[in-house]
């Protein structure tokens, strides 16, 4: 009976260890899915991934490309974005988080062709609206969590701004 006891005990701990197994990173599966995203040229998920900045720069872009259509035609941000250059037969085949402080992460992604990708992601808190129309005035805009930073350019303008300013176009 003792045996028996012992046995089952064992069993019950077996399964609720691997039920406990380590849970990867957050950083981790968004970079995960970032990867994904860009993979499968998921625009929409690759919007959800990405830091907000990057975001806010893409709807300004479209924003300006919606006024120079004349407002004949609303552009969104995600038609700002394409996915270009990805091997679609290239997938994620290991990650490894190799620093996270709590607001900034590395993340190694290795991939199915032996290539190495390393991004950087960063903490991001929730965005609030408050809009009166609303019956709850703290509603969610955009989720926090981590995110993917893009590099943007720093020191160039877009060529909206430009033609706003009345700058020269280059010459040919």
């Amino acid at each position: 009976m003792f045996e028996r006891a012992l046995t089952c005990l064992l069993g019950l701990s077996l399964v609720t260890g691997l039920g406990c197994s380590a849970k990867e990173a957050e950083p981790v599966s968004v970079a995960r899915s970032f990867a994904d995203t860009a993979r499968r040229g998921d625009v929409d998920g690759m919007l959800a991934v990405i830091e907000a900045p990057a975001v806010q720069r893409l709807e300004l872009e479209a924003e300006h490309a919606s006024d120079h259509v004349g407002g004949r035609r609303s552009i969104e941000a995600a038609e700002m974005l394409q996915i270009v250059g990805v091997d679609r037969s290239v997938a994620v085949a290991g990650a490894e988080l190799l620093d996270d402080d709590g607001k900034q992460a590395h993340v190694e992604l290795t991939m199915t062709d032996g290539r190495t990708l390393r991004l950087e992601l960063v903490w991001e808190e929730p965005e609030l609206l408050d809009d009166p129309a609303v019956d709850n005035p703290a509603r969610l805009g955009r989720p926090g969590g981590w995110k993917v930073r893009i590099p943007l350019p720093s020191d160039q303008t877009s060529a909206a701004d430009e033609l706003a300013t009345g700058a020269a176009p280059p010459d040919a």
